[in-house]
């Protein structure tokens, strides 16, 4: 018996084996875990452990490119995409760069790195040390442009310190330290020190955050708001007496600071604003928006 197709049922058919055998496009919404930062053009590169890939990509656009570290010993823990949608990935203390088609080339680090920023110029490494060790390296070779450091800072083992970073528009950097919520600010073209800057909170003083085991919140730039924003986990800062996770938005205009509740838990991991909505990583692994406002 012979079986006649019409043309739809050839095109229908057609469609489902190619459907079939298309890999499945990974989904940051669904998926994103780990370490990520949004990029002021909104993109965001998430690390995805199982097809051992960086991927670009954004809200409206999907993924935009990859690429592949599956020949790196360890997995990634923080990385840049350059223009070409190549990586400078960081593992402990080696700095490495990733071509798509696979090869790389690794630089030696001194300390580990606690943070990491960029913009178009470069990008910018915050080791963890006891006083802010700061450095701002090229695209091109991942050689270092200019750093910052407190020199009597012994060589010697100490306490690692997380000094959060982020570098704005106008390519100065700020950098938040230990408890406080002051903001020290760079000129990111010689790496010279501006001064700090410091926040009223309700006509007072803000107060300082309290640690214990935990490391401070990330650090964010709110594009074209003069603003930076810091998680907050309400446990860092008993005198709100609420729970949860609050973002501090920091107002370098009018100097002055305010704890804004997202409604999530303290497991969530903040990534950065995009627009007007706060990023973040659910602990089970996604993306969660809150919008925002200053």
């Amino acid at each position: 018996m012979k079986l006649h197709l019409g043309p739809i049922a050839v095109f229908m058919l057609v469609l489902s084996t190619a459907q079939a055998f298309a890999a499945p496009t990974w989904d940051p919404v669904k998926k994103a875990s780990g370490w990520a930062r949004v990029d002021k053009d909104g993109s965001i590169a998430f690390y995805d452990p199982a097809s051992k890939k960086i991927y670009s990509w954004m809200r409206e656009g999907g993924i935009l490119g990859e690429v592949d570290v599956s020949r790196l010993d360890q997995a990634p823990e923080k990385w840049v995409l350059d223009f070409a949608f190549n990586a400078w990935v960081i593992t402990g203390r080696n700095l490495t760069y990733v071509e798509k088609n696979g090869k790389n080339f690794t630089v030696k680090l001194p300390y580990e790195v606690g943070d990491l920023a960029w913009d178009a110029h470069g990008f910018y490494l915050s080791y963890k040390t006891p006083e802010p060790y700061v450095e701002m390296r090229g695209y091109d070779s991942g050689s270092v442009v200019w750093y910052i450091r407190n020199r009597a800072m012994k060589e010697e083992p100490a306490p690692a310190v997380l000094h959060r970073l982020i570098v704005n528009e106008d390519k100065f950097l700020f950098i938040g330290s230990r408890n406080s919520l002051q903001l020290e600010q760079i000129d990111g073209t010689n790496g010279r020190l501006k001064g700090a800057t410091a926040f009223a909170f309700n006509g007072g003083l803000t107060p300082n955050l309290t640690l214990g085991s935990q490391d401070r919140g990330a650090m964010a730039w709110w594009l074209n708001m003069n603003t930076a924003v810091s998680a907050v986990p309400a446990s860092q800062l008993p005198a709100l007496r609420q729970g949860g996770l609050f973002l501090a938005i920091e107002n370098l205009a009018n100097t002055t600071v305010e704890f804004v509740p997202t409604g999530l838990s303290e497991q969530h991991s903040f990534i950065g604003i995009l627009e007007a909505d706060a990023v973040f990583i659910a602990p089970g692994g996604g993306l969660v928006f809150v919008p925002v406002k200053n």
